[in-house]
C-alpha cells in the first residue's frame, strides 16, 4: 500500500547499551527541566501523556509564558485552568468540544494545517521539549509511541528535551512508531491508565445514510473515514456487505477489530503494506490489545498516512467524511458553524485529492440534512464566517438521508438540482428559490 521511509521499522536494530543516557524521576522533577518560556509539543490520541500535563498546568502557574502545541487530546485537558487563566500558551490543530469557548475568546488558539503538514510543521517549530507517553522499554532499549505516532516521531527528533511517561499497557506497535530510549533524556511513571476514545451508537439517520455509501463502494475498496456517525455506522455494515476484501487507510478503530476477524480486511496484507494504514489507532482497549505487535496494522506519521500522491496511486480508493454544511455549488465546510470553531482542518482535503488521483476512487462527503434544531445543512452558500474545507473542484459525491448526489462533471446549475433532490423536503423550494 504505502512503504515505510528508510528507517522506519517496526523492530530496528538493537544499539550498543552505551549509548543509554536516560535518568527516571517523577513528573514533577522532570518539568522543572524544561527551561521558561519553553515551546512545547505533546503527543495526543489514545497516546495522551496525561501525567505530564496535569503536571505541565501546575508548572505553567508558577513559571508563566510556557507555548505548548498538540494535536487531539484524550482523557480530558488538564491543562486549560492554566491556559484560561493566560499562564499557559496554547494552540492545537485538531478541535474538540472542551476548546471552543477558549477559542471563541482569543485564550487559546488554532493551527490551520493539512494533517499531512503536521509533522513538517512541528520540525519548523523547533520545539525546546517533547513531552510523549510510551511503551515500556524492551530488551534492547526501544520503546513505542504505541497508538498514536501522527507527529510525535518528529517531536522526539526535533526537540532538545524529551520526557517520556511509561505506560506499561501501552501497545507496542509496528510501522514507524519505536524509538530508542538513548533518544529520550527523562523517563517518568504514568500515573493515568491509558486514554480511549469511545465512539458513540450510530443513529438511524447515519444508518440510512451508511446503506446509500456502501450501494457506491466498488469491489476491494481501499476505505478512509473520519470520526463520526455515519463512518461508524458503515464500518458496521460493512461487516455482512458483499464487497470482497478492504483495506483503511487513515485511523484504526474498534470495529476494524470486528471486520477483520470476519475476514473483510485482507489478513494477508501487513506492514509495509498493512491492512489498517493508520496515523492513529483510535479505540478502547478493543483496539489497543488488537494493535499490540500486529503487522497488519501499520501506524505512520501523518505525512505517510495522509500523503496524497502515495495514496492516489491505489486504485478504488474511497475517502468518506462528514461535514458541517455543503452548499450548492458543492462547497464543503467541515469546520465551523455560526463563527465557532467547531474542528480542525484535519485530513479530509488530504483524502479528497487522495481519491482524485486515484483510478477508481470516490470523494464521498456524507451529512444528516438537517441539524438537531431543523436548520438545513444544504445551504445555499457557505456564509462569511465560514471556512471551505474542500473546494468545488474536488466535490465528488455528496450523501444525506434523502439519496445521492453526484457532482462531478455537473454545472453549477446541474449541481444546484442535485443537491436540492437529497435536502429534506421540507428546506426544497427555499433552497431552489435560492
Amino acid at each position: 500500500m504505502v512503504a515505510a521511509p528508510s528507517g522506519d521499522r517496526a523492530h530496528p536494530r538493537p544499539r550498543p547499551c552505551g549509548q543509554m543516557r536516560t535518568s527516571r524521576t517523577s513528573a514533577r522533577d522532570a518539568l522543572r527541566r524544561v527551561p521558561d518560556g519553553a515551546r512545547i509539543v505533546s503527543g495526543g490520541a489514545c497516546a495522551t501523556p496525561l501525567t505530564l500535563l496535569r503536571e505541565l498546568g501546575t508548572v505553567a502557574r508558577e513559571r508563566p509564558g510556557m507555548q505548548l502545541r498538540s494535536g487531539l487530546q484524550l482523557g480530558g485537558y488538564p491543562f486549560l485552568d492554566a491556559v484560561a487563566e493566560g499562564a499557559l500558551g496554547y494552540a492545537t490543530w485538531h478541535v474538540r468540544g472542551e476548546l471552543r469557548d477558549l477559542l471563541a475568546s482569543g485564550a487559546a488558539d488554532l493551527v490551520p494545517v493539512r494533517a499531512s503538514e503536521v509533522p513538517a510543521l512541528v520540525a519548523a517549530w523547533r520545539p525546546d521539549v517533547a513531552l510523549v507517553r510510551v511503551s515500556s522499554p524492551d530488551r534492547h532499549g526501544y520503546v513505542s509511541l504505541g497508538p498514536s505516532v501522527a507527529y510525535t516521531p518528529t517531536a522526539v527528533r526535533a526537540a532538545r528535551l524529551v520526557i517520556a511517561e511509561v505506560d506499561e499497557a501501552l501497545p507496542r506497535t509496528w510501522g514507524g512508531s519505536m524509538v530508542h530510549v538513548s533518544d529520550i533524556d527523562v523517563l517518568v511513571d504514568a500515573e493515568d491508565p491509558t486514554p480511549e476514545y469511545r465512539a458513540g451508537t450510530p443513529d438511524e439517520t447515519s444508518a440510512r445514510i451508511a446503506a446509500f455509501v456502501l450501494d457506491l463502494l466498488p469491489r476491494d475498496p481501499v476505505l478512509q473515514m473520519g470520526i463520526g456517525g455515519v463512518p461508524e455506522a458503515l464500518t458496521i455494515a460493512l461487516r455482512d456487505a458483499d464487497i470482497g476484501t478492504a483495506r483503511f487507510v487513515g485511523m484504526a478503530t474498534d470495529w476494524m477489530v470486528d471486520l477483520f476477524e470476519a475476514g473483510v480486511l485482507d489478513r494477508r496484507a501487513v506492514v509495509p503494506d498493512p491492512a489498517i494504514l493508520a496515523a492513529d489507532a483510535l479505540g478502547t482497549r478493543k483496539l489497543l490489545d488488537f494493535c499490540d505487535d500486529n503487522p497488519a496494522v501499520g501506524l505512520y506519521p501523518s505525512a505517510i498516512s495522509h500523503d496524497a500522491a502515495g495514496l492516489g496511486d491505489l486504485e478504488r480508493f474511497v475517502s468518506i467524511n462528514s461535514a458541517v454544511e455543503v452548499d450548492l455549488r458543492g462547497q464543503v465546510n467541515g469546520e465551523m458553524a455560526r463563527g465557532r470553531q467547531l474542528s480542525g482542518v484535519g485530513g479530509a482535503l488530504d483524502y479528497a485529492e487522495s481519491a482524485y488521483r486515484s483510478p477508481g476512487g470516490l470523494r464521498i462527503t456524507v451529512l444528516p440534512s438537517t441539524t438537531r434544531s431543523g436548520a438545513s445543512r444544504i445551504v445555499p452558500a457557505l456564509d462569511t464566517g465560514a471556512v471551505t474545507t474542500v473546494p468545488r473542484s474536488l466535490a465528488d459525491v455528496v450523501v444525506t438521508e434523502h439519496g445521492v448526489a453526484r457532482l462531478r462533471g455537473l454545472t453549477v446549475r446541474e449541481r444546484k438540482e442535485a443537491l436540492v433532490a437529497i435536502a429534506h423536503p421540507d428546506h426544497r423550494d427555499e433552497l431552489a428559490a435560492a
